[in-house]
């Protein structure tokens, strides 16, 4: 959706047009620095790339179509012409504020001025209040479409007739509700801000077939995107922490997203954090999309804080005399390769032994193409349960995630695996949570009642 289509479509006026100029040139200003960053050879260029078409001008549209929309309603008379302006400046600053929060995220301190507290949320709420304004508008387009499509199967309107008029008073009265409703997603996005960082322990019981009965009962603490930096600063990692500590897992196992693609020596208290946990049998990991500018010092420091990271490898812990195997898989950037590569990496570990195996994999995208019985319980999670949609129990949300057939969060089964996907720690960049909790997820592994030894499988 360019910016001629959204003049088209909508009367040009002097202070949306302006704004509507505004939107083009932030819009040339962020592909021109990704094309830079590409010449220069700077890593993860292509997000920046693909952050234009799907994320920024949704906003633009969004941003634009209420500029015009309070232009009617507030520009036009001049009691609330000052307002409007004042909203237009307003959301030029807010605008400004958010693309340079975007292009210096990845290099800490370079500014630090944008990343302090109470100006870091800026950027996120704005561009959260868009995203929803953009829902909301995308919804209404297809309700109008269905309403036409209506009237024309039952020919409530023939040959073209005109609609009457509104009255001035209905007319007026629909400009009011408009206004307030224009509203509701600043609140939203604003009354969000505390539960992105509304971190709860949440506790489950899963039946897993085939698991044992001698290590029934086994609690794990699945922890998964924490992303360190920004807001997930050092106090909030310190009370994550001391919540898993307080959970007393058996062992803590954690599925990627460490980090936040950013320089510097920002991933500091992360390491910290991770050191203050204690788990009898450990604390194991694999490795996330957001984990590899620097996988080697990742891994190192992880290593030093008390976490061993599993890359395409399986390793065995004994728990009470017990043998557990725990397995962990890299992510991989090609879906074209990935059934391919899981089947040569699981064939590298061997056949199946009497022995139940746990997988750590961050995408739960691919639980469907993992070789059948390769594990008895498969950890993801990367889908931030949803990141945006309703929350209706603790396993059980409505997300725009979900709608488009994702494993978001919860359980999900096949016939010789069960995979959990939890609803993770952090947020990474925009939009930040709505309507979904963060959790620490404290998964105790139930054997079936009729649970009986287990067969060595190839």
């Amino acid at each position: 959706m360019t910016c001629s289509t959204v003049f088209v479509r909508f009367p040009s006026t002097c202070m949306s047009r302006w704004v509507g100029y505004w939107q083009c040139s932030l819009t040339l200003v962020l592909l021109g620095v990704a094309v830079v960053l590409w010449v220069r050879g700077v890593r993860r260029t292509h997000l920046l790339l693909m952050l234009v078409p799907v994320a920024f001008l949704p906003f633009s549209y969004a941003r634009l179509r209420l500029c015009l929309f309070l232009e009617r309603v507030l520009g036009a008379q001049p009691r609330t012409a000052r307002l409007f302006v004042l909203f237009v400046w307003a959301g030029v600053l807010c605008d400004s504020v958010m693309v340079a929060q975007l292009l210096t995220a990845r290099f800490d301190g370079a500014i630090p001025f944008l990343h302090a507290p109470g100006i870091a949320w800026v950027g996120a709420i704005w561009y959260s209040t868009h995203g929803l304004l953009f829902l909301g508008y995308l919804m209404l387009g297809v309700g109008r479409l269905g309403g036409r499509l209506l009237r024309w199967v039952f020919r409530l309107q023939r040959d073209g007739a005109a609609v009457s008029p509104f009255s001035p008073g209905r007319r007026q009265f629909l400009q009011q509700v408009g206004l307030a409703g224009a509203g509701v997603p600043f609140f939203i996005a604003l009354a969000n801000v505390k539960l992105s960082y509304d971190f709860r322990v949440e506790e489950r019981d899963i039946v897993v077939p085939h698991w044992p009965r001698e290590l029934d009962g086994l609690r794990i603490a699945h922890l998964s995107d924490i992303h360190v930096g920004g807001g997930m600063d050092r106090t909030r990692l310190l009370r994550m922490a001391a919540l898993t500590n307080t959970a007393r897992p058996d062992i803590v196992l954690h599925t990627g997203d460490f980090l936040t693609h950013r320089s510097g020596d920002f991933d500091a208290p992360l390491y910290e954090a991770l050191g203050c946990i204690r788990a009898p049998y450990g604390q194991w990991a694999c490795l996330g999309n957001h984990d590899f500018d620097n996988p080697q010092r990742l891994v190192r420091r992880l290593r030093e804080a008390g976490v061993i990271t599993l890359r395409d490898t399986l390793t065995t812990v004994s728990i009470q005399g017990h043998d557990l195997e725990i397995a962990g898989l890299d992510y991989l950037f090609s879906p074209s390769r990935q059934e391919k590569h899981y089947a040569a990496i699981v064939r590298s570990w061997g056949p199946r032994a009497a022995i139940p195996r746990i997988l750590l994999n961050h995408d739960p995208r691919t639980f469907r193409i993992l070789p059948d019985g390769c594990a008895d319980l498969v950890l993801c999670g990367h889908t931030h349960g949803g990141h945006v949609g309703v929350q209706m129990g603790r396993d059980r949300a409505l997300t725009v995630v979900g709608l488009c057939g994702i494993p978001d969060q919860g359980v999900f089964r096949r016939p010789r695996m069960v995979m959990f996907v939890t609803r993770c720690v952090g947020f990474y960049g925009y939009p930040m949570r709505l309507g979904i909790p963060p959790e620490i997820a404290l998964l105790t592994v139930r054997a079936p009642r009729n649970a009986s030894p287990r067969r060595t499988e190839v």
